[in-house]
């Protein structure tokens, strides 16, 4: 079950979705074969993934309606726009992204993109229309459930 586990997180991640016994990102069609090449896991386990979703009534519910999202932070630096890596303290304490973009917005940094990865909720990135000045670190850090901040480079 580990295996099936890393495959079932990787398909949340990347936001593949499942039909059946088949798999897509987005409208593309995708075998089990280069599900496993991915993660360096066995066709045959990522079917055994796939069946296993298939039985489980919630958990088909959810991986067939997946959608993959635009992750704008690795090319953000490339497009001149800054990254906030916020790792937060409670991932679950509601008004947290709300007081983040408050206080950034009374320092008129605009938002392109927030976001939480599916599966790692506790760090939680923001993408900026710009480069982020200093300043801006150092009042985040005051924001009630910020454990660290880092820009991502």
């Amino acid at each position: 079950m580990p295996s099936q586990a890393e495959i079932a997180k990787y398909m949340l991640d990347v936001g593949i979705r499942q039909e059946g016994n088949k798999l897509y990102f987005d409208r593309i069609s995708i075998s089990h074969s280069q599900v496993g090449e991915a993660i360096g896991k066995d066709k045959r386990v990522v079917a055994a993934t796939v069946n296993t979703i298939k039985k489980n009534k919630r958990l088909y519910s959810i991986y067939s309606k997946l959608q993959p999202t635009c992750n704008l932070i690795n090319m953000a630096r490339d497009m001149g726009w800054g990254v906030i890596c916020v790792e937060l303290i409670h991932p679950n304490m509601p008004g947290t992204l709300g007081r983040i973009t408050t206080k950034l917005g009374d320092m008129k940094v605009s938002i392109r993109q927030a976001q939480c990865p599916a599966t790692d909720c506790n760090m939680l990135y923001i993408i900026t229309d710009n480069a982020i000045p200093g300043d801006v670190l150092v009042a985040l850090k005051d924001v009630m459930n910020v454990k660290t901040i880092k820009l991502f480079t």
